[in-house]
């Protein structure tokens, strides 16, 4: 039975970013850093370069435990796609299941095994971004929407937030028949917005026709999953409000570009708003299985 499941992250574009613009290095160094992962001892995280190495220290010896670790290693990568909205910083992940072994000598640092290996190889084979699961770890996925990618990987939607409001207006845009209070039903909204809109916008306009290729890919699984939600998106230029109507569009307009700003200038003291400084409140709104 699976016990150990590793999530290997990269971050794209990192070389050009250390030869042209050193302090977007420094930046997502700071916001690796800050993610909530730290914060769990069930969990390891190794970063060397470009590449975000998260695994579970004790091995799951139960399906409960496998839910888990696969629910809060999914929450990392969640994490850190919320963390670099606005930011013009994409990573591509896998999260898979498999042996890996960490370990320190006198003078080196260990890492290696099946896992890593399998993920490094899927992660480098994927024309796209975000985050894709393989089909062991699927078999424990309980509360994110998955796309089949090919025969081994699935693309994990990290939206909740869209996908709430999706399900809430049975796909179809705008809600005009009720007055919705987001910050209760769609918490990241805004966010995920604007993600949406920036991968819509380098997918048009990138220089290299092959970093186009990845934002259309990524674009073309949000819209065979949200199209009329996307339809009216790109007709309104990206505006959240044109979703429907709601009594805190300002608030949550505010407090997303404040904590835009502040992972712009990480390291400042800029105070966080309150959505990103709870670490458990992807979990706590969104609880329903998605695993059908």
């Amino acid at each position: 039975m699976t016990d150990r499941f590793l999530l290997y992250i990269d971050i794209l574009g990192f070389t050009d970013m250390v030869r042209k613009e050193p302090r977007k290095v420094a930046r997502t160094y700071s916001i690796l850093d800050s993610l909530n992962v730290h914060k769990h001892n069930s969990f390891k995280t190794i970063v060397f370069s470009d590449t975000v190495l998260v695994y579970n220290i004790e091995p799951a010896s139960n399906d409960a435990e496998r839910e888990y670790l696969v629910w809060y290693l999914t929450e990392f990568a969640e994490d850190l796609h919320h963390r670099l909205t606005g930011q013009d910083i994409y990573f591509r992940a896998a999260l898979v299941a498999g042996d890996f072994s960490h370990y320190d000598l006198k003078h080196v640092e260990c890492f290696y095994g099946t896992a890593l290996i399998s993920a490094y190889l899927a992660e480098k084979d994927i024309p796209s971004l975000g985050l894709f699961m393989d089909h062991e770890c699927a078999k424990y996925n309980q509360f994110f929407r998955l796309a089949p990618f090919n025969a081994d990987y699935s693309f994990v939607y990290l939206n909740r937030s869209l996908e709430q409001l999706n399900e809430l207006a049975g796909g179809r845009f705008p809600v005009e028949d009720y007055q919705m209070h987001m910050g209760d039903i769609a918490p990241y909204v805004t966010w995920q917005v604007r993600f949406l809109q920036d991968i819509y916008n380098q997918m048009r306009n990138h220089q290299v026709p092959h970093v186009r290729t990845k934002f259309l890919a990524a674009w073309d699984f949000y819209k065979q999953r949200y199209p009329e939600m996307l339809g009216v998106l790109e007709k309104n230029d990206f505006s959240a409000r044109s979703l429907g109507r709601a009594p805190d569009w300002d608030d949550l307009d505010k407090y997303m570009k404040r904590d835009i700003g502040y992972f712009k200038r990480i390291g400042s003291g800029t105070k966080l708003s309150k959505a990103i400084t709870s670490p458990n409140r992807f979990s706590l709104k969104f609880s329903k299985s998605f695993k059908d």
